[in-house]
């Protein structure tokens, strides 16, 4: 065996090895499931804050989750850097924030607070201090037009209804109609709303008409929990109690979980001092599985393993992670079927980074919007090609034009009431645009032929290694055992040093071979 093929042989073993090893230590060693189990009802939540110092002194404030709802908080987490961070507790408002401060910071900082929570749903009974609650003064007495305008919305809305449930099913409905001049109230909700009309304003403008009448009623902030997702957004709702009976009206319908924040008016984050923060909210849900490997463990073989994780990374972080670990187990689909199988392709990853667009777009949407785009975008280069344009200003017309077909498809699908054309305009245009700049260039130098073929077995790849990134159990390997990353760069290894026939070459060289 020739020395090269020998060392990479016991190069692409050693990494197998390697990889195989750390993972049998946490299968058998520490108990790690091999799949994805049943989700528990724990969550995990994070407040990622990050923000540009101005060398001055600096205060960052951010509501942190109650527990006046008698809801355990647990692995309650604060990333502080150099700053210094105390929680304030303010019992009356049922409130808690931690509050950061720096003297002089610069550059860019990040500050964090992560807990893992029980969700909360409809049947959650609200705590009896709110049902005892005395509701507020008449609002708007700053205003004297919206406070007379206020007088006569509630006292329209009690002589429509004939009890106090009644009035409440009036005011939360009335609060989210349309403004339309033939319906009743139009003028005052006009006054009222201003030119904010948003769910937040109208959410307030129901609780104090409730609350005109003796009901108590707040406004309650926090997340939905559906699913994981690494930018959530804050979401509103009312509570509110008649006659000993508790609601909530959820904007949108009602969510199977939800996770409150704090209640009233203000933020979640207030900054002083510094300049763009950016607040970002993640929620994933806990594996029940993997929480009881923790409980187990108890710091067994915690030293051997315990770098080999991603769990000490800030939520956001690790929701990105979890999709970028899926792009080698593309990638290594896309060696094998080159070295084994033969298939032609549009440059070397191109397929990989189409078939990570699909997760934008779906597959079946995906295909048929790169085929369009693809045709579209062919037939502008070859008409470019007759004026003689070069490559670069070439490539920013393409560019330019895939930009504006996107934006026609995406108004038309929106228009058409399509969810394809929210998708749509997250397509990657320069992926695009070097693949009709690539194909292009098959076309002129071998033939029509060659680059349909190749767009075709671009497009098959693009498929195979899509439904390989999306299944939820290689996600979940990938994420729970990074390890597994040796192992594939010992495949790939292992199959850079094939030189044997391809597939393909044996279906294209059958006849040769039955001859001899």
């Amino acid at each position: 065996m020739p020395i090269k093929l020998r060392h990479a042989t016991i190069l692409g073993l050693v990494l197998i090895a390697a990889g195989l090893g750390v993972f049998l230590a946490k299968v058998i060693g520490l108990g790690y499931p091999l799949a994805p189990g049943v989700k528990s009802s724990a969550w995990d939540f994070e407040i990622f804050i990050e923000f540009e110092g101005r060398d001055e002194p600096a205060r960052i404030e951010a509501l942190l989750p109650t527990t006046a709802l008698n809801r355990q908080l647990s692995a309650e987490q604060f990333y502080n850097g150099s700053f210094g961070l105390s929680i304030v507790n303010d019992a009356p408002a049922q409130t808690r924030k931690a509050v950061w401060t720096y003297r002089y910071p610069s550059n860019r900082k990040v500050l964090r607070y992560s807990v893992r929570t029980i969700g909360e749903s409809e049947r959650t009974a609200l705590p009896a201090s709110f049902l005892e609650e005395k509701p507020d003064a008449i609002p708007f007495e700053a205003d004297v037009v919206k406070r007379q305008a206020f007088i006569v919305y509630a006292g329209n809305l009690r002589q429509r209804s004939a009890d106090d449930l009644s009035f409440a099913d009036l005011a939360v409905q009335a609060a989210f109609a349309e403004i339309d001049g033939d319906q009743p109230n139009a003028d005052e909700l006009t006054v009222l709303l201003g030119a904010d009309a948003s769910v937040r304003n109208r959410l307030e403008l129901a609780r104090h008409t409730l609350q005109s009448q003796g009901i108590p009623a707040r406004v309650a902030h926090g997340v939905y929990l559906d699913r994981e997702e690494r930018r959530e957004a804050v979401r509103h709702w009312l509570e509110y109690a008649v006659d000993g009976v508790e609601h909530r009206h959820f904007p949108g319908g009602a969510p199977r979980e939800f996770f409150t924040l704090w209640y009233g008016p203000g933020a979640l984050v207030n900054a002083a001092g510094v300049a763009n923060v950016d607040t970002q909210l993640s929620v994933r849900p806990a594996d029940e599985r993997l929480l009881d490997v923790v409980r187990r463990s108890d710091g067994k073989l915690a030293g051997a393993v315990g770098v080999v994780t991603l769990a000490g990374l800030p939520l956001t972080t690790q929701l990105v992670y979890k999709v970028l670990l899926t792009i080698p187990v593309g990638i290594a689909i896309l060696v094998f079927l080159r070295q084994f199988i033969g298939v032609k392709t549009l440059g070397t990853f191109m397929p990989v980074l189409i078939g990570i667009a699909f997760r934008e777009t779906a597959l079946v949407n995906g295909l048929l919007l790169f085929t369009l785009l693809i045709a579209l975008g062919l037939a502008l280069r070859f008409y470019l090609e007759r004026l003689q344009l070069l490559l670069v200003p070439r490539l920013a017309v393409v560019l330019i034009f895939i930009v504006i077909v996107m934006a026609g498809l995406t108004v038309a699908m929106t228009g058409a009431n399509q969810s394809i054309g929210l998708s749509i305009s997250l397509f990657p245009m320069v992926i695009l645009t070097m693949t009709i700049e690539r194909m292009s260039i098959v076309w002129e130098e071998s033939s029509a032929g060659d680059a349909i073929k190749q767009g075709l077995g671009s497009l098959g790849v693009a498929s195979l290694t899509y439904l390989a990134m999306v299944n939820d159990r290689v996600e979940y390997l990938m994420y729970q055992f990074p390890e597994l990353l040796l192992v594939l760069m010992g495949l790939c290894v292992l199959m850079g040093r094939y030189t044997g026939l391809r597939l393909s070459e044996v279906w294209r060289f059958r006849a040769l071979a039955r001859a001899a």
